[in-house]
This record gives C-alpha cells, structure tokens and sequence, in this order.
C-alpha cells in the first residue's frame, strides 16, 4: 500500500507523478496558508532517503525566485496514526518534501504547444540564463540540481521561469551533497551539460541527449551533433560556442576551456544574449495561448505606446549625448573611442561637466582584490587558477582618505602588457546591482580598460558580461552603458598601460572609482 499524507494541514489533490522507485509527487493544498503546495513522498525504505532530505534542507536556504523554494519536511505515519495520544504510535511509513507549486507548464509542454517549432535565440538565451543562475544560486550553497531537463524548468502564467527539483533530484539518484559546502564536481558538469543540451533545444526544436520522449534526436555529423547555426540557419554562432563548451554531445570548440560551472554559463549565455536582437515576449510569454480579453489588450496596447515613446526619448538623449562627445573630442584632453558594440564611452571627461542623465547614487563598495588570471611564472598565457593576484596589498588602498595612494600594476616592457591580455581589479559590491556606469580616476595617462560584471568571480575574463570600454588620454574616465548590467562584481580590466614618468616602463593604476 503507497503511503500518502494524513489528513490534517495539508490536503491533497491529485497525484502529478509517480517514479518506478516508489517516490510520488503530490499536489495538494496548504490549508492554514491557503496555497498550493507539491508534497514529494518518499517511502521509508527508499536507499537515498536520508540525502534527500539533507539536500532538501540545503535547498530551503537557497534565496532565488527562480527556484521553487522548498517549505517542510513532514513525517507519514502508517494507518491508524488519526488519534496523536494513542499508546502506541503508528510507524512512519515515509517523508514528505513540502515545496511551492507551479501552476504554469513545463518546458516540455510549452515546447509541445509549438508543435516543434523553436524559440527565438534571444527568448531561448533568456530562458536559459535564467535557468543557470537558479541553477548557480544552489551551487553556492553546495547543491547542484544533477538531473535538469525539460520537465524540471516551468514557465508560469505570467511568463516567469521556475525550476524545480534542486539538489533532491539527484540525492534520490545516488548523488550525494558537498559536506564543504561547494558544489561536487561530477554535479557541476552535469549541469553545465543540460544547460547546453536545453540551449540547444530551445534553439533548434531538436534534443541532443536521450530520456526525452516525443522531441526528435539531434542530427549528428562525425560522431557529434551538429552545431545549433547548422541545424537553423538563423542562430548566432555565439550560441555555438555557447554550446560547443558545454554540451558533451558537441564537438568541442577548439582552444576554448569547457565552462566550470552554471555561474560561467550564465556570463557567457549573457554576453551571447547581448549580441542578438531583443527578447520578444510573444514568442513564449505569457504562457496561454487563448484570446486576449479587452481589458488585457488595451493593457498591451498602452504599455506598447510607453515603450514607444520611451524609445524616443532615449533615442534623441542618446543622440544629444552623442553630439556632446563630439564635441568634446575636439579638446587635447578627451578621446573617445568605440568599445563594445552599443556601449557608450565618455572618457577623461570631468565629471562636473558632464550632462545629467536621470538621477544616480554610488553604491557602496565592500571588497577590493586585484585580478591577474595570466600572471604565472613560466610564460604560460592561459589563465592560472593557483595565483590570479597582482600587487594584493595595494587593492585595499583603492577609495581610501589618501588621494596619493593607488593599486598599481607591475611594470612592464611595453603599453600592451608584453603581450599578456590584461590585468585588472575586483570590486565587490557586497549584493546584486544594475550597474550602468563607473567613474574613475587613474595612475597616469593613457590606460585603455573594459568594465565587465558578473554575479561570481569568475576565472576567465571572457566570461565576464562587458559594460563598457574607453581609452582614457587624461588620468580620469567616465564610462557609461546604455543600459544596466545586473551583478555583484565589477572588473577594471587594463589592457594598455601608460609610460611611467620619466621612464622607460609602462605602469597603470587606480587610485579611486565610483560604481552607479
């Protein structure tokens, strides 16, 4: 007889699921919060039942939206358990997970509903960032999802992406939780796996793995499937790279490292992001496919005049901001040069005289820690995970009372840092921000740099999300985005230096910087 939940708090509804090892998935309703719940029932005799409920314990402390948060652990007692005073209590049958429930679709079914047509790439690469820093989020915490797939990823009704089963999934598979609290290898690299098998999905209607019913396989061509821009001829090659280092099944792309983990995904899956047209909602979102009703269209149809008129205000600021630079540029003490496609420069440019644009405040900077992931000894230009640190104790005299004070790099040869593709500096802003826009002042003049972001420090400098890049020919630069890059870490990224005075050396630095 299959254990299920007494009556009592919890009232259940309908069995969702039910898995050959016996563990049922029940929705139900929460009677004293008056919400739904999903109420996984684990028998007493399942192997992995005590490191599912560690990995359910690990997985409520995790704070993201994008996971459905798991809310108790209940005892299910056999028959007979109605009366709580009785002599003899009734055994426990089996454990119950209490966790939110979705009311959208699944992946799978939202996919299904397109009738094998696939995604836009810039819904597809918005939908799968998504699932990645959920995904990156557990992973900080020690707990990696282990068993991602379509079924795992819900897409709400009012179009936000939901995952569910982390860490539990693979604790009842045999994949056990990190005591040290950082995510197990074997993990790790599954996830990065289905995060590639899912882009490929959402990419090109086709499954490069096995275990999903009712999707056709991937073609494969030598033994790997061929690259998504290949399959659909509309698909950026970014999303081949992205592919290429993630997805086992993939032909690995060549001189590129395999992604470490979902935070590294999400940075690259962002920059590829960047790199296409914008998400358009209707493809996907929201979830029903029925007839709008007219108070819903005339909500659409006002919030469409907003965005267009927002449009033009932002075209015709951006344009002024635009004629302010150029005239600008004609002073010996401002060059202004192009930096990532659709980023706004404004360096050596006093911040006092530079227009306002909407009202900002500096946030508030907790960390410094300089950034050197190519500084080994022996000539080696691929990233060094053991060292990494360029003149460390001078990062903490960054913004300190002491304007004469800097973090300084090491002197090199030539402007271009003999060669090595940059050094930088770390700045950590403690949580989450929308970053638009750094100011800073500098060791001497001629430094060119890139402001990048991310939600994690990640080992290579490429996965970090661009801000903004500029060349600055005085020792202060401002340096904008069109629009907000979120994350907790701000990169300077020096990749030409200045001479030193009165010196045959090249040297940069920074003395102090304001994050808004």
């Amino acid at each position: 007889m299959t254990p299920t939940p007494p009556e009592g708090r919890y009232r259940l509804l309908a069995v969702a699921s039910e898995a050959p090892d016996g563990v049922i998935l029940w929705h139900a309703h929460d009677d004293v919060l008056d919400r739904p719940v999903a109420i996984r029932v684990i028998p007493i005799t399942h192997p992995q039942l005590e490191p599912a409920l560690t990995a359910a314990q690990v997985a409520a402390t995790v704070d993201d939206r994008r996971l459905l948060r798991v809310l108790d652990i209940i005892d299910i007692p056999g028959p007979g358990a109605t009366d709580p005073g009785q002599a003899v209590p009734a055994p426990i049958l089996a454990r119950g997970i209490v966790s939110e429930w979705e009311s959208g679709r699944t992946l799978a079914e939202v996919l299904d509903a397109r009738q094998g047509t696939p995604m836009s790439t810039g819904d597809s690469l918005d939908l799968v960032t998504d699932v990645a820093r959920a995904i990156a989020a557990g992973s900080s915490h020690g707990l990696g999802h282990g068993r991602l797939r379509p079924s795992s990823v819900l897409i709400s009704e009012v179009g936000e992406t939901r995952v569910r089963g982390l860490g539990v999934d693979s604790a009842l598979r045999g994949l056990a939780v990190s005591s040290d609290g950082t995510i197990a290898p074997d993990i790790a690299a599954a996830d990065v796996d289905a995060l590639g098998a899912l882009t490929y999905l959402l990419t090109t209607g086709y499954w490069p793995r096995t275990g999903v019913e009712g999707v056709p396989a991937a073609p494969i061509a030598g033994g790997a499937v061929l690259p998504p821009s290949q399959v659909r001829a509309t698909v950026p090659r970014g999303v081949d790279d992205l592919v290429a280092r993630s997805l086992a099944a993939a032909a690995p792309a060549r001189g590129r490292d395999r992604l470490p983990d979902a935070a590294a995904f999400a940075a690259l899956a962002g920059a590829a992001l960047d790199h296409v047209a914008p998400v358009t909602t209707t493809t996907m979102r929201p979830v029903s496919v029925g007839p709008a009703s007219p108070a819903r269209l005339a909500l659409r149809i006002g919030a469409r005049l907003l965005v267009v008129a927002a449009a033009l205000v932002l075209t015709a600021g951006i344009a002024w901001v635009g004629w302010q630079l150029l005239a600008a540029a004609s002073s010996d003490d401002v060059v202004a040069e192009a930096g990532t496609e659709g980023i706004l420069t404004s360096p050596a440019t006093p911040v006092d005289d530079l227009p306002v644009i909407g009202v900002t405040e500096a946030f508030d900077i907790v960390g410094y820690r300089s950034y050197d992931p190519y500084g080994d000894d022996d000539g080696n230009e691929k990233p060094d995970r053991r060292k990494g640190r360029e003149n460390e104790d001078l990062a903490v005299t960054v913004n300190d009372v002491d304007p004469d004070t800097a973090w300084l790099t090491s002197q090199y040869g030539t402007a271009d840092l003999d060669g090595k593709p940059g050094v930088g500096l770390i700045l950590d802003l403690g949580v989450t921000r929308d970053v638009q826009e750094a100011t800073l002042n500098l060791v001497g003049r001629g430094t060119a740099l890139d402001v990048r972001v991310a939600d994690s420090v990640l080992r290579d400098p490429a996965l970090w999300t661009p801000l903004a890049s500029g060349f600055a020919q005085s020792d202060r630069i401002q340096v904008r985005a069109p629009r907000p890059v979120p994350g907790r870490f701000v990169l300077l990224w020096l990749t030409q230096l200045p001479p030193v005075e009165g010196g045959e050396e090249f040297q940069g630095g920074v003395r102090s910087v304001s994050i808004t």
